[in-house]
This record gives C-alpha cells, structure tokens and sequence, in this order.
C-alpha cells in the first residue's frame, strides 16, 4: 500500500500539477503583466489537460484530486489579487472613481468564493460525504451551474478571461468575459448561501415521518442518489472506490433454510386441514 502511494507522486498527471505550481511560481516572479499572463496561462492550459491525462493514462488518485483542487484555489486568489492591484491604479476601463470599489468586490471574492464557499463544499464532500454536484441545487443558477457542461465552460473561461483582461488592461475582453465572470461569483455565493442557512443540512439530516412531510427523502434514499466522496470529474471510476452496489447487502439463502422454511410452511398447512380452519384473512 505505501508502494502505491510512492508510485502515485510520478504519475503523469501529478506530474502536470508540480508544474502548474512552478508556472504559478514563475507568473508571480515576473517583472510585468504581460509575463505573470504568460505564465498563468500556461498553468491554466495544464490544468485543462490533467484529468484528462489521469483518465486515458488510468492514473487517477487521490493525491491528484486533492493536488488539483488546491491548484487551483490557489491559481484563482492569485489571479483575483494581481487583478485588483492593476484595478486600483485606476488605469482600466474602471476608471479613478469606480477602482476601490471595483478592487474591494474582487478581494471580497477571494473570501467568499475561493476559500469559504470551496472549503465548504469541500468539507461537506470530504467529511460527511455530500457530493459536491448536489449542494444548493434548489437554486436554478447553481443547476445552470453544475449540470450544464456549457455553462461551467462559459463561466470558467470567463473568470480567467476577466482576470486576466484587467491585468493587462483589455477592455474588451473585461466587458465580454463579465457577464461569465459575474455568473460563476452568483452561482458559488449562492451555494455557500445554502450551506450556511442549513437548508442543505436539513435535506441530508431528514429521515422518517420528518423527511415524508418536508418533502425530502429520507437519509438512505438521499445517499443512495448522491455519490460518496471520491467521486469526481477527476477521480472518474477509481480504483480504490467500492463498486456502485458494494453497500447493498444481499443475504443468499441457502439451500438447507429453503427446506427449513417449506417445512414449516407444510407443517401450518397440515394444522389448520386438520383442525378445520383457515387462516384468518389479511385486512
């Protein structure tokens, strides 16, 4: 078993991460804007081809998973700070007046999105085992969000877009990647939203009469339909996960308590023909 956990540090797609973190390493080093894009953009572009890497290679882990999501908070609070910095000199289509307060909202977006609201959804998934695809999805942004490939595709590019765009100062690309921008922050406040108003909590703590009447499923139902931890767009199938029917317990019968219980049948049939009488019929 340790074995494996060595072998999985030099796994392909591993490999790929340490050098996300050295471009990260090399973006806040340099000495202009135009570099730390440069770099940040080939760390975004590695990220784009690791999972798929860990898939076709077979080499997905839990090291690259954990690896991954760290990455990239990392990758997003650098690039959300880099963007307020440029944003206060007021030299962006901000202009001088709207620059704090454009600078405050993204710092602000730091806390909230990329540390509260993902190490929420992080503990939840890791600890009491919640997917994380299933968290505020009574909201119909957080759905748009998550179940629509095309969606979390625009929303994604459009956060690196505008971070970027203010870094350098395109202001076309700031005003086409906003409205993405604007949607992915709303779609992740509103998740942390219903983590913190525990209505998430109560959905996954309700069982019995208490469920039936909420309108929620009960405890078992409900873990039966979200997948336990380690399953992720970058874990896929892994192989250390149980397969899908693992939890269900399937008592066989053996072919001695098959003629135990058709004896006893006989035997209550033999009963009542001698006695005269039926079974008292079902309600």
């Amino acid at each position: 078993m340790v074995l494996m956990h060595w072998k999985e540090l030099f796994y392909v797609a591993n490999i790929i991460d340490y050098l996300r973190v050295l471009t990260l390493y090399w973006a806040v080093k340099s000495s202009d804007d135009y570099s730390f894009a440069a770099w940040y953009s080939v760390s975004y572009l590695l990220d784009c081809v690791d999972g798929y890497a860990a898939r076709a290679l077979n080499q997905e882990s839990k090291l690259g998973y954990y690896l991954d999501m760290v990455i990239d908070r990392i990758s997003s609070c650098l690039c959300l700070h880099y963007a307020a910095q440029v944003v206060l000199t007021g030299n962006t289509c901000f202009g001088a007046t709207a620059a704090p307060i454009v600078a405050w909202v993204l710092r602000a977006l730091i806390v909230l999105v990329e540390i509260v609201a993902h190490a929420s959804v992080m503990f939840l998934s890791e600890v009491l085992g919640v997917h994380q695809k299933q968290m505020g999805y009574d909201y119909a942004i957080v759905r748009k969000y998550l179940s629509d490939k095309a969606y979390l595709f625009w929303a994604c590019l459009s956060f690196e877009l505008f971070g970027l765009g203010c870094i350098i100062n395109l202001t076309p690309v700031i005003l086409i990647s906003l409205p993405g921008f604007v949607f992915r922050a709303a779609a992740n406040i509103c998740r942390l939203i219903s983590i913190t108003t525990k209505k998430e909590f109560k959905k996954w703590s309700a069982t019995g009469p208490e469920a039936e009447g909420q309108g929620h499923q009960p405890r078992e139902e409900v873990r039966q339909v979200w997948p336990r931890r380690g399953s992720s767009d970058r874990l896929g199938n892994h192989r250390a996960a149980s397969p899908s029917g693992a939890q269900l317990i399937r008592r066989v019968r053996s072919e001695h308590s098959v003629h135990d219980s058709t004896g006893r049948a006989n035997w209550r049939a033999s009963i009542f023909k001698n006695r005269s009488l039926s079974p008292r019929p079902r309600r």
